[in-house]
């Protein structure tokens, strides 16, 4: 083959790159692609150059979030003078995917918006044919007259027709097993990203993977979910108690008595009004994390209407103090600084987190970011009285409290002075 494949393989989107490798891998077509995964800038630069000393062109893939906006543009802005137009660059993940647009007038030459296994695939096959890598579906592009071109995906991918990662490029991670979020709440991208209508990896698929895993060594075993107790439901909105049994009995007797499954914990979570005696029971017989993490939001019944979140403050009381008893650890996510949130909005949630607390649960929170494609993209962040703030601080300082929120802050007033697209559709 004469192209190369350059993934940007940096710490907070690596994994985000596994499915696509893994895909490659098994593509009869594409059978010899060299990929190759630096994982810093410099060494990005390194791999370009090897690759177009030896090949025809060279695509390099990157995957961000928004908040990483500001360190993608001049990065990319300093290697195209150096590798255009043999360096093709390609955007995809969770930014591109809502405002390629955008992605692109910044210097990409392609965006691939949601899923990318078969976009990319059939975007390289075209430029190794000699195409120029328009009309793929799934992919935009600014064409010849300048003007933003958007091809309409194809159907959604069968999760067991491909693997959540790259054995033979020794990238392994967590396992993706449900893609899709019915409720697309205002702040989150996952239903835009993957659409409404969840897909869970079979159990069978999942346990090759473990096994795989287990084979080589690997003990820990992480799921990705946008809920874990949603696998096998046909809506999302339901538990499918069954399902879940079959897909966690299949792990633990695919990774041996050594190995450990994580489930409902980091990197995924669960809905407060899915935790149940028996969901709980399922994690405690067959997983190995000692906590659960839910998603409360806010404690503010008015705000979680507004985000369209589907429960109510009820339920992630209850959801705590089941998982407590049960004799696991809650972690309760709280997103501050929500769009409309007012002082007694906040002193409810603030009375919600004492509450928790005393139950024994710990708080994650996280500060609201406007993201674009989501339907509080155009919404104004709220803001927390000082005494609010200095609350939470003595939390944390009590260890009761954790996360990143105070960063957060500063980079949604950032994403807030940068324009991007607000919600569609």
């Amino acid at each position: 083959m004469n192209t190369a494949l350059i993934f940007y393989y940096t710490k907070p989107n690596r994994f985000s790159f596994h499915p696509l490798a893994g895909a490659l891998e098994i593509d009869e077509t594409l059978r010899g692609l060299e990929m190759s995964f630096p994982t810093q800038a410099v060494e990005l630069r390194q791999s370009l150059r090897a690759a177009l000393l030896r090949m025809d062109r060279a695509v390099v893939g990157f995957s961000f979030a928004t908040p990483q906006l500001c360190g993608i543009e001049p990065l990319v802005e300093d290697l195209r003078k150096e590798f255009s137009p043999r360096a093709i660059f390609l955007a995809g993940g969770p930014h591109p995917s809502a405002d390629p647009e955008g992605c692109l007038r910044a210097g990409f030459d392609f965006v691939i918006r949601g899923e990318g296994e078969v976009a990319l695939a059939r975007l390289l096959e075209s430029l190794e044919a000699g195409g120029d890598g328009r009309g793929i579906p799934g992919t935009a592009y600014i064409d010849g007259e300048g003007a933003f071109q958007s091809v309409p995906a194809g159907p959604p991918v069968d999760l067991d027709a491909l693997p959540p990662f790259a054995p033979g490029h020794l990238k392994f991670g967590p396992i993706e097993i449900t893609r899709g979020c019915p409720y697309a709440c205002g702040f989150c991208q996952t239903s835009a990203l993957f659409g409404r209508q969840q897909r869970h990896r079979s159990p069978r698929s999942a346990a090759r993977y473990m096994a795989l895993l287990a084979g080589r060594g690997m003990r820990d075993v992480r799921v990705i979910t946008p809920n874990a107790f949603s696998y096998g439901s046909p809506d999302g909105r339901s538990v499918n108690f069954e399902a879940m049994r079959e897909l966690l009995a299949a792990a633990r007797l695919a990774m041996g008595p050594a190995g450990r499954l994580f489930f409902g914990s980091m990197p995924s979570e669960v809905r407060p009004e899915h935790v149940t005696e028996a969901a709980l029971k399922l994690v405690r017989e067959y997983a190995s994390n000692d906590n659960i993490v839910i998603g409360a939001q806010s404690g503010s019944q008015r705000i979680l209407d507004a985000c369209g979140r589907g429960h109510c403050v009820a339920d992630v009381i209850a959801a705590a103090a089941l998982t407590i008893k049960a004799g696991l650890k809650a972690n309760v996510d709280f997103i501050f600084g929500l769009p409309g949130e007012t002082e007694e909005d906040l002193e409810r949630t603030l009375a919600v987190i004492k509450e928790l607390i005393a139950l024994g649960a710990r708080i994650h929170a996280h500060w609201f970011l406007p993201l674009p494609q989501t339907r509080l993209a155009a919404q104004v962040p709220g803001r927390m009285p000082r005494r609010l703030k200095a609350a939470l601080e003595r939390l944390t300082a009590s260890g009761a409290l954790y996360g990143q929120w105070q960063a957060q802050e500063r980079q949604a007033t950032r994403i807030g002075e940068h324009p991007a697209p607000r919600h569609a559709g």
